[in-house]
């Protein structure tokens, strides 16, 4: 098991989703922004979690959408939780745990009590971030458990652990190779040093 709670962003593929759930990963995103690169339908998301146990799947949604057209999707599907970007307002209920996104760069006093996964984005890596951010993330992590979203290494993972507080990482998934193949060398590290 990990020590921290990980969730992986635009899984898109079974190859991708499969790897994720055997390396015991909590949470497994799809994304569903209609007429992005990453966008999964609602039928192919069905395809992958169909052979698939053990993580809980998280619908994605940018925040540009419609609140009936993202409930209309969650109808299709079975959802575990919702992931909303960093720009999304929407002020019904999606009765289901919501992860929201935070700009890390952009973030000052905030109130986090109505979220249930905040996650603090940034395009750094950690050795990147300043040391005003990594006390913003520490900051955080005491009112709510924290995801951090960056470009993460696993050499910085021990350093990540101990320095932040954080209660879990977001990893990506991506395109295969060809259909059914993928390197996961560099995941595998990261799954390593989380044991």
């Amino acid at each position: 098991m990990a020590k921290i709670k990980v969730k992986i962003n635009k899984v898109n593929n079974l190859t991708d989703a499969r790897y994720f759930a055997a390396m015991g990963v909590d949470y497994l995103g799809f994304c569903c922004n209609t007429g992005t690169e990453m966008y999964c339908s609602p039928q192919k998301i069905k395809e992958i979690t169909d052979w698939v146990e053990g993580p809980a799947f998280v619908y994605e949604f940018d925040g540009w959408q419609d609140y009936s057209d993202i409930l209309s999707v969650l109808d299709m599907g079975k959802p575990d939780a919702v992931h909303l970007g960093a720009f999304a307002t929407y002020e019904g209920s999606f009765h289901l745990p919501i992860f929201k996104d935070f700009i890390l760069e952009n973030l000052n006093e905030i109130d986090l009590s109505t979220i249930d996964f905040p996650v603090l984005r940034s395009d750094k890596t950690y050795k990147e971030l300043t040391k005003e951010e990594k006390e913003i993330v520490r900051n955080a992590s005491k009112q709510k458990p924290v995801i951090l979203d960056i470009n993460i290494k696993a050499s910085d993972l021990n350093d990540i652990l101990s320095e932040l507080n954080v209660n879990g990482i977001i990893l990506r998934g991506g395109d295969e190779e060809k259909v059914g193949f993928k390197s996961f060398e560099e995941l595998d590290l990261i799954f390593d040093a989380l044991q």
